[in-house]
């Protein structure tokens, strides 16, 4: 493949032929390659890399981080959209109060122009995203160990959002999309979820009509042992069978003696569920040869997904993590034969891409992803909102994550 700047095609979509003629994994460290030698060559060819819309990044041996801008914000959910507050104390606690946990927005300015933006995980992270902005300002990012699992990065617990923000810069000067730079494009949209916390029945059948509405086909919804759940789950299947459902329990039950039984009458009504009790592979095996419903397991860690996997434990796998990491154990679950989503914690709307973009990077990432906030939240403070149709997230195809910030937004719900 040879491209010169004359050349007007989408040169993104030539790289993207080019990752599979090379090889998905070899792809990533040829396109960096590519980069310190001076611009990008792939299979031996010099590309000008320019994705369509974005403006061509010089070709650098070098991509040193200047700047960094870091932006502590809280934004809340909007009234309604997660509980219900008749069943008061039957709430989890967690689901009454985790908008009010701050996120830190990051901002990477590089020397050639460009900027990469990351987001954090909720929690009071002050002191974590400080250490690592010191430690990548005035580094040339092509000098990371991209190999370890936190870049190199002194403070692992904020390193995924480094990630992103890294991952969105490499994007912006290879023209590429970031799931490229994970190993390609195996999916061109992504399905995801419409999510909700702890709901009464007649509330639970308003949701699903509302997810309905705005394009969904799937609902994730919390729930508890105390929770009468039957009924609620009877309720939304007649009046939107089409609907599928998944029920996350949270391990809220003792054990499958107390599970099954209100499991099988579930049975019939178009949905999953999700982790029931404390993960013991040989307690979810059981509950799977007793009870017809698809079970899904969050496993917490490789050497439970491990077990879990040879035990044949479950049906579906919910999975988390950086973007490096979430891929990897894709591929694990791809070829355990198990289909998975990406998992999330209700974040805003640069985290919420760069889970679809690990998910694109994935064969196995089939079932819908709850990474979506943006009808949950009073902003995703992104500049351009994201589209559902069907059920499905159409990966966006410019450079990086594809989206920028609504600094207006950011700033409006930014706290000290």
């Amino acid at each position: 493949m040879n491209v010169s700047p004359s050349h007007t095609g989408d040169v993104a979509d030539a790289l993207r032929q080019e990752a599979d003629g090379v090889g998905r994994r070899r792809f990533f460290g040829q396109a960096l390659a590519g980069v310190v030698a001076g611009g990008a060559f792939l299979h031996g060819h010099p590309v000008a890399v320019m994705a369509a819309g974005a403006q061509p990044a010089p070709a650098t041996r070098r991509i040193v981080i200047e700047q960094i801008d870091v932006f502590k914000v809280v934004v809340p959910m909007l009234p309604g959209v997660v509980n219900s507050e008749e069943l008061g104390d039957l709430i989890d606690p967690v689901l009454a109060t985790f908008d009010q946990v701050p996120k830190f927005l990051i901002r990477l300015h590089a020397d050639n122009g460009l900027i990469g933006t990351g987001e954090t995980g909720r929690g009071e992270l002050a002191a974590e995203v400080a250490e690592n902005s010191a430690y990548l300002k005035g580094r040339n990012i092509l000098d990371l160990d991209f190999a370890n699992p936190s870049l190199g990065l002194p403070q692992s617990r904020t390193s995924d959002a480094f990630e992103i923000a890294v991952y969105d810069l490499l994007g912006k000067a290879l023209g590429v999309p970031i799931h490229v730079l994970l190993g390609g494009r195996f999916q061109d949209k992504v399905a995801v979820t419409y999510w909700t916390g702890q709901r009464t029945d007649a509330d639970l059948v308003a949701v699903a009509r509302l997810a309905v509405e705005r394009g969904f086909t799937q609902l994730k919804f919390k729930a508890r042992r105390l929770d009468d759940i039957v009924p609620r789950v009877r309720a939304v299947h007649r009046a939107v069978p089409q609907l599928g459902l998944t029920v996350d329990f949270n391990r809220s039950y003792e054990n499958p003696t107390t599970f099954i039984p209100v499991a099988k009458q579930m049975e019939g009504m178009n949905l999953m569920i999700e982790d029931p009790f404390p993960t013991r592979p040989e307690w979810l095996r059981e509950l799977r040869d007793k009870v017809k419903i698809p079970i899904a397991l969050t496993p917490r860690g490789v050497p439970e997904l491990m077990e879990a996997i040879k035990m044949e434990a479950c049906d579906i796998l919910n999975l988390g993590g950086n973007m490096r990491h979430f891929v990897k154990i894709a591929y694990l679950a791809e070829a355990a034969g198990i289909e998975c989503w990406h998992g999330s914690g209700v974040e805003l709307g640069v985290r919420d891409m760069s889970f679809l973009h690990a998910a694109a990077a994935t064969r196995s990432c089939t079932v819908p992803s709850d990474t979506l906030s943006f009808f949950l939240r009073e902003s995703d403070l992104l500049a351009t909102p994201v589209k559902v149709v069907d059920g499905f997230v159409e990966m966006p195809r410019g450079p990086g994550l594809g989206v920028e910030l609504d600094l207006d937004k950011v700033r409006h719900y930014q706290v000290s």
